[in-house]
Formats: C-alpha cells, structure tokens, sequence
C-alpha cells in the first residue's frame, strides 16, 4: 500500500539524512530486521557479530565497531519489534580523524519490511528504504481453488501475502465420503439379490420414483469403496436394519413432509421410508441345464420342465429348508405326514418318476428320497451345498421369475422351516444373509416382515446367531395366506384362527404422512379434528397405520373432495418406518454408489443417492466459499484508491466459477486484468501468478503512461490555462500551490527528480514518472521532460 505524504517526507528526510554518512573506515553498522522477528535473535548475532570483531587489526576500527555494537545490543535488550520490522543504525560518523562522533538510530519504516540484514562497512545501508519511496504500483492478487485461495498485493515489485483461507469443500471427485456396508442388500431391475460390494456399471437397479410412488429401474452410474466409521441403524414396526456411515443421506418423515437428512442429522424415533410393496413384470427363466452323463445303460428317464413353473419352485423352496444332497440321490425331512405325501406327489408330477417315503421311527420323521444322478446334479446346479446351512442363498433363477414362481418357493421354504405361533408367521435359521433375502423379497408380494437375532446360547448343538423372519400385521398374514400358504393342514388353521382373532391396531404400515398435515389440511376443509377421534395423531405424538387411518379418518370423510384428496396417502406405495437404534459398530470397509434417479433399495429402505446430494452440498459449500473470499477482497481492496488492477488464478475452472458466483462487487470485477492458469493456490501460487502475468502488468504501466500523456497533450490543445510544461512555469505553478499532478520524465537527472518531488510534497501534488518507450513518452521528452496539470489558473 502506498505511503501517506507525511510519512513520506519524513522517510525521505531521514534517508537523506543518513546517506550523508561517510566513514573512514568499515565501521558503520545497518541491521534491518524484519517484522515479527524477535529482537532476541538479533541480540544474540550481534553478540556474535561482537566477538569476531575482538578480530579486527585497526585498534580504533575495532573500538569503533564494539561501541556501535554495544549501542545496539543495548536498544534490542530494551525495545520489541515494531509491527512494521525496524532498521537500525549505529556507528561513528565524525569526519575527522581522532574524534568520536558516535550515533545510533532505531527506525521504523512507515509500510511493512520483509528485509533482515547485517552490514559493516563506510556508509549505512539505506537500499531498501529508498524501495519504499518510490512511487508504486499496487495491484491485488489471489489465487483459488476449492479447497484453498490466497489473497496477496503486488506494491511495486514486492509481493505481500494478506491471508490464506482454507475452505473445507470437498474435492469434486466423488472419493466415497457417504457410504454403506459392504454387505448391504440391493435388487436388480431384474429381482436379483446382491450385495452392494458386487455392483458394478453398468448394471440396473430399483428405485422409487416419488412422483408415481411406484418402484423401477435405474442405472448406477458410479461406485466406490472406503474405510469409514460405521453406525448400525434398527428400526421397528417393522424391524429393519441398515450399516451406513454418519454423512450417508436417508429420506427422512418430518414435519415438513419428506426430507434428505444425513445420518448425524438423523435421531433415534425419526421415520425413514420403505415401499409397502415392490412391483416388478417378469417373464419365466428358462432352467439351463445339460445333465453330465457317462452311460446311459438302465438310466430313469427324467423329465426336467424347459422353465422354473411354480411346481419346481415350490420344491427348490422345500429343498433350501429340509433337503440334503447326494451324488445319486436328494433327501428330504418331513415331521407330517400329510405334507410328505403331498411333496412326494409332487416330485412325481415333476419329474415323472418315483419316490421312495418311509417314517424314520428313532428320527421321529418322515424321509422322502429321491434317486436320480441327473436330479442330483439339477439340484447341485442351483444350491450351495458347502456348509449349506450358514452359506445358501436364494438361486437368482428364483429371484428373476414371476411373483408367483416367487411365492411358491417360500411357500416350500415355508413348509420346511416356517411355524405359526405367538401371533405371527415366523421361521428362524443361522444364515443372515438368506434371512434378509427372504425379508427383501417378500416385499414383491406386498408382505412386510421383520428381522430379530438371537445369540442362541441355549443351544447346545450350535454357538452361530440365530434369525428369526416374522409377519405380522394383518395385511402381511392375509397376503401370506393368499398368495404363499402352507401345506400342513394344521399350519393353515393356525393361519385361520390368526386372522379370525387379529385386530386391525397394528404398528406397520404406518401412512407416510405426518399427522400435522392431515389436520390441516382438514381444517382448511371447513371441518374440525375432534371428529375423528384420534387427537395424539393430529399433533405427531403417534402415528396411524394405513387400516386405522381409514377406519377413523376416511371412513368418516363425506367430502369426496377432500377423501379423494386424503386417500392419497393411504394408497401411497411409501411407508414410515421408525428408527428404534443407532449404535457405532467401528472403522469398516464401505461401498456407495450412485445412481441416475438418485436413490436406490438398500436391505428394503428407500436411502438416497449419496454422491448426488454430496454434489449439491459441496456445490453449496463452494459457492458460500466464493461468497466469503469476495468478501475478503472487497475488504482488503475496494477502498484502495491506488489499486491499479487485479490479477486472478488458480488451477481448472474454479477461478472462472469465482467470478461467476463469488458476488465481487462490480468496482473490482472491472479491474481484473487478467485470469491466469496457476497449479497452485498457496502463497507460492501468488508468487506464480505475479511471474507469469509480467506482460500483462508491463501492458498496463504502457497503457496508464499513454492515458496519462494523452490527458495531457489535450489540456495543453484545448485547456492550455490548466497546463504547464516549461521548466519555469511548472516551478512558478508548484510555487503558488496549483499543481494537481506532476509530470517528470525518466530521462531527467536524478538530483533534477528529487528537487520536483521535494517541491511536490510540499503542496501534496501528485508525482508521475514518465518512461521514454512509447511515443507520446519521447514527444513529452522532447517537450522539455516536465509537466503539470494545474487545479487552478495561475
């Protein structure tokens, strides 16, 4: 920044000052020391300095030298660093031989010093303070990137860093910040189950589309993994679970209808969404199946069916609970009898061959048995069969058929493993991932159940964890009984008197709606809430399910208007569900990815597509970094008379998207000059940014003399009384205090020069050096080398 004219003065008298001293001997000492270094450091080298002088051969040069040294060791002792650094003199200035004339001065300069020096010799150092009176250029700088920007000042050719700003705006490049669980459940476009570890681009998966709330299919467009700290999210009515780390995106239930939250922003009783039911229109699979035969000597002849019909779906289903396989055979374990009876019917009406059942009387069970290499190897085709119990899962064959090829195969996983006891339909096995398989496609059939773990420890065959599936809503048992079913008769009266006894009050299925909302959307009908019985719902202090809204609400409504209007929620194809837990489960391995509708199915909650929320709050991010750093700048440069222009640079397009979006004022928008690609954004970068933008400030010196000259030569043409440009007029006018600017060319000499600036400070005119290396320069030359104009007539 530019000194003020008092200051000004004062330096210049006091560099004239000490230029005069001349010593006879190298023994006038100049420190400079710069700001915000300690003086503690500079008394210890000079103390340093004080003993390598015992060394000097002249006597009286040696004195001389230790008393200036003395003096100044003894001001640093005293005083503390100026805010702008300090020069400091010291030495014996007489000009005679023999006689001690001893000064010491302790200066600070008027603008900030980077300089630190130590000199001995004839005359004092005054260099760097003559840098300072010269008439500068000042020019505002930053550098910017996201993550970072630097604003610095170019005052002639000395570079001042003013402040580093980090931002903490995520990179663009989607690293992975948001994610889930390696293990974390996703469905195919085409029903298959995967772990979201094994997704990749391209592939297809579901997402709800929130303006016909119905399921489809979206593309992932990207995937990453990570190490991040994961939290374990359970929810109840029903009970899911989800692993996702803290700045994952849930959509959120909240008073204000259906919000993107993150999982930090997220507390236990929050309502997350799940589909009630997921739809998707598939064809029959085609069984792909070439038996491997060696002979075909006294070989059964087998009919295997060309597709997956419910019939073998049914008994792949009761295979996964209660079959076992042989290379020659495939066994299956029966408690009733009437459920064998009906599975060895069935085999037979599959495959059109003969079964063997018997009663195992020490078992207490009935064993059905199949024997047929080519079944055998059917069966091994579509089933895990090492450490079958803890590692099978549903065969995709079954997940990409139809919903009733679905249905069928957990009607015979049903009837092997399932029961009805306690209010529910339940089965409880070691394998979590077949659990939440089972939970995840259930959905396709409209049927919501949940999951609950047991340790197990009572047990003393097996030490694994123990999952249970149940259903139990009433909507989900009467989809079941519809459209799964059991084979035992004694199952099915379960199922009977379950629903004969069952009420309609139920915590699933719970409308997506928020209670505040129906009321007032009631209360903007013209009807009053009292009405409808159900006051703690009105004011979100609980929730309805879907049968009971109906039931107190709808079924009351005569408004077909306003029913219509309610029935919206009620048919909705969204659900809230209610977070009972969030636990941190540790440091994990994790996934994300993102898809094109930006969210996806994951373990049957509807969780948003992470990186695209995390592009819009980075966005967000950045552009509030842009609004701060413009405000750094207005603050720094728009009261800066002197500023000549600004010069901007950064790596890629965030400097272009500073100036677009950072809202700089328009003062200083017109005074950037030029925009630079620089790599980096640190203070080095402002070093860059002035080394490469030589050209463009040596432009603008040109540009300025020329604008100056041309200003000029038009007063003198048609203002010739507001002009001088003789030697005597441009005195006579300084003289009588009417010069406004003084122009003095270079080619002038310099005693010349400091002469008109001396008589310039006197009546604060301004002070222009003119260069000879355009034309109007040399013209201005040639006209004598100074110029003024004037503010008055004279």
């Amino acid at each position: 920044m530019a000194i003020d004219e008092d200051a000004k003065y004062k330096l210049q008298e006091f560099v004239d000052r000490m230029s005069g001293y001349k010593a006879r001997h190298t023994e006038l000492i100049t420190v400079y020391v710069p700001a915000g270094m300690d003086l503690n450091l500079i008394t210890r080298q000079l103390e340093s300095e004080k003993s390598t002088a015992a060394n000097i051969k002249s006597t009286s040069t040696r004195k001389n030298v230790q008393i200036a040294l003395d003096s100044l060791i003894r001001i640093c002792k005293t005083e503390k660093t100026p805010k702008n650094g300090v020069a400091m003199f010291s030495g014996n200035v007489s000009k005679n031989e023999g006689n001690d004339e001893f000064i010491t001065e302790f200066f600070e300069p008027p603008e900030e010093s980077s300089v630190r020096l130590y000199r001995c010799d004839q005359i004092f150092v005054m260099d760097p303070l003559l840098d300072m009176l010269e008439i500068k250029e000042v020019y505002g700088l930053l550098v910017i990137e996201r993550k970072e920007a630097t604003i610095g000042m170019l005052v002639g050719k000395k570079i001042k860093i003013l402040k580093h700003i980090d931002s903490f705006v995520p990179g663009k490049v989607r690293a992975g910040g948001q994610c889930l669980s390696p293990d974390t459940l996703i469905m195919k476009e085409n029903g298959e189950l995967i772990e979201i570890k094994d997704s990749h681009n391209p592939l297809l998966v579901l997402s709800e589309n929130f303006n016909s709330e119905t399921t489809e299919k979206t593309p992932v467009i990207s995937k990453w993994e990570n190490d991040k700290e994961l939290f374990k999210i359970e929810t109840c009515y029903p009970k899911f679970e989800i692993k996702a780390s803290n700045d994952h995106t849930f959509f959120v239930r909240s008073e204000n209808g259906i919000e993107e939250k993150t999982l930090d922003e997220i507390s236990e009783g929050d309502y997350l969404l799940m589909p009630e039911k997921i739809d998707l229109d598939l064809t029959l699979q085609k069984i792909d199946f070439s038996p491997v035969i060696k002979q075909k000597f006294n070989m059964k002849e087998i009919d295997i069916p060309e597709y997956l019909n419910e019939d073998l779906s049914k008994l792949f289903g009761y295979y996964l609970g209660d079959g076992s396989y042989e290379i020659d055979r495939i066994t299956f374990f029966e408690q009733r009898e009437e459920v064998a009876e009906k599975y060895k019917s069935l085999i037979e009406n599959i495959f059109k061959i003969k079964s063997d059942l018997r009663f195992r009387k020490s078992r207490n069970y009935f064993q059905i048995r199949l024997y047929s290499r080519i079944i055998s190897q059917l069966f091994k085709k579509y089933f895990n069969h090492d450490q079958k119990t803890l590692n099978q899962s549903i065969p995709s064959l079954i997940l990409k058929s139809p919903d009733n090829v679905l249905a069928s195969f957990i009607s015979g996983f049903f009837d092997a493993e399932g029961y009805v006891s306690g209010g529910r339909i339940a089965f409880g096995i070691n394998n979590e991932k077949l659990t939440k398989q089972f939970q995840f496609a259930l959905l396709r059939l409209g049927i919501i159940s949940s999951i609950n773990k047991y340790d197990n420890r009572r047990n003393p065959y097996s030490d694994n964890m123990r999952y249970t599936l149940s259903i139990d809503d009433l909507e989900s048992i009467k989809k079941f009984k519809e459209k799964v079913g059991f084979y035992s008769l004694e199952k099915q009266d379960k199922i009977k008197k379950l629903l004969e006894n069952r009420s309609n009050r139920n915590k699933v299925r719970q409308v997506v709606v928020n209670g505040r909302e129906v009321s007032k959307i009631i209360r903007n009908s013209g009807l009053n809430t009292r009405q409808f019985g159900c006051p703690s719902f009105f004011v979100n202090e609980r929730q309805l399910s879907k049968e009971l809204f109906k039931k107190n609400i709808l079924d009351k409504i005569k408004d077909e208007d306003l029913k219509k209007r309610l029935e919206m929620f009620y048919l909705s194809n969204l659900i809230a569900v209610k977070i009972s837990k969030i636990d941190s489960i540790g440091v994990k391995k994790t996934v994300d990815i993102e898809t094109k509708n930006h969210n996806f199915l994951a373990n049957g909650l509807i969780v948003h597509n992470s990186a695209q929320r995390y592009h819009r709050i980075t966005e967000g991010l950045a552009k509030e970094f842009y609004r701060k750093i413009a405000e750094l700048f207005k603050k720094e440069f728009f009261h800066m008379k002197e500023l000549n222009g600004i010069l901007v640079g950064g790596p890629g397009p965030t400097k272009e998207d500073f100036l677009k979006e950072g809202n700089l004022v328009t003062a200083l928008m017109d005074k950037v000059l030029a925009v630079k690609d620089i790599g980096y954004a640190d203070p080095h970068g402002i070093e860059l940014l002035v080394e490469c933008s030589q050209d463009v400030l040596e432009k603008q010196e040109i540009y300025r003399e020329k604008n100056l000259m041309e200003k000029f030569f038009n007063m003198l043409g048609k203002e010739k009384d507001k002009t001088a440009y003789k030697k005597d007029e441009v005195e006579k006018a300084l003289n009588f205090g009417a010069v406004e600017m003084l122009l003095l060319s270079r080619k002038l000499k310099k005693e010349d020069i400091q002469k008109y600036e001396k008589m310039s400070e006197a009546t604060s005119a301004k002070v222009e050096l003119i260069s000879v290396e355009t034309e109007e320069g040399q013209q201005f030359w040639n006209l004598g080398g100074v110029g003024a104009i004037l503010r008055f007539k004279i």
